[in-house]
């Protein structure tokens, strides 16, 4: 690998799109086709919103938990939350029960956030995508439709019917979140396909005055917010019970870890360095005790002139 190659790498991993988990990876199609095949001694390469697309793409509800990891590594989060889900009684009849669901979320670096819902089997029973970034415009499905997280709006899918569940709106003194499901039956895979606005996720609009909308003003507010948050729901959880927070991960849980982008982190370091070596060559290049250049015209300029004697 040549020295113009791993600078390029090393480019690709400074600005954030390296994909720590992949160990055989390549530079992708961004830089033009003229280092396509090169491989990265960083393990990373340019395409990291490429490669996080197609892992989501493999998701899908009652799948294992180790297959997701498998996928996206370990998660940063891991909590229990109660949920209702549908069962049946001794009578075959349908019943509400309390359930207690493990919940993990995985950072995507600056991108976005993904979470999963998983029984005490490991098994996923729910699963979102949040984009956070504008530079990560995931075309995920909803049914027969298809969308980009980030900038299709909520108009562009159907609205809810009103015998339908939802939606599910909410402003509070800090958070706000908004949800409305999806249903096709058959075709969507009796599924319940939940589509939003969430605080953790980007652009982000509140629904203000949420609890005195009528008709006119959810048409209208469907007709402006852009959707950042999808949810996909097995077709056995009661969604009061989930929405319309659930959408995305916990907003006061994923804040306290700290997201730093690597091209800023690179910059203040690149700064301080070129600041430490410009001292060094000062103070190798002028002679002891002499004031620096700058500073001389500076005092220079600042001084008045003495005056003459008589």
């Amino acid at each position: 690998m040549s020295g113009s190659d791993r600078n390029i790498c090393a480019c690709a991993h400074v600005l954030g799109f390296g994909y720590g988990a992949s160990r055989s990876c390549w530079l992708g199609r961004r830089c033009g086709g003229r280092f396509r095949g090169v491989r990265c001694d960083r393990g990373c390469c340019l395409g990291k919103r490429r490669r996080l697309i197609k892992a989501y793409r493999k998701l899908a509800t009652y799948v294992r938990h180790d297959y997701v990891e498998g996928l996206f590594g370990e998660p940063a989060w891991e909590h229990k939350q109660s949920v209702k889900v549908y069962g049946a009684d001794e009578r075959d009849e349908a019943v509400l029960r309390e359930v207690e669901l493990t919940v993990r979320a995985w950072p995507l670096g600056m991108l976005g956030y993904l979470v999963t819902w998983c029984n005490e089997d490991g098994e996923v029973l729910m699963h979102s995508l949040t984009t956070r970034s504008r530079l990560f415009r995931p075309r995920v499905t909803v049914g027969p439709y298809r969308i980009t997280l980030g900038r299709s709006r909520l108009a562009d899918l159907p609205a809810t019917a009103p015998e339908d569940f939802g939606p599910w709106p909410a402003v509070g003194a800090r958070r706000f979140s908004y949800a409305e499901q999806h249903y096709f039956g058959n075709p969507g895979g009796y599924l319940h396909w939940v589509v939003g606005v969430s605080d953790v996720g980007s652009p982000a609009s509140p629904p203000v005055g949420c609890n005195e909308w009528k008709q006119p003003q959810l048409a209208d507010y469907r007709e402006h917010a852009r959707i950042n948050s999808v949810l996909i729901v097995g077709s056995t959880i009661d969604l009061d019970s989930v929405l319309p927070y659930g959408i995305a991960p916990d907003h006061d849980r994923v804040r306290l870890l700290e997201l730093r982008h690597p091209f800023r982190v690179a910059l203040v370091r690149r700064g301080r360095e070129a600041q430490q070596f410009l001292q060094r060559w000062r103070s190798r290049t002028q002679p002891t005790g002499a004031p620096l250049p700058g500073l001389n015209r500076t005092a220079d300029a600042g001084s008045e002139p003495e005056s003459g004697g008589p």
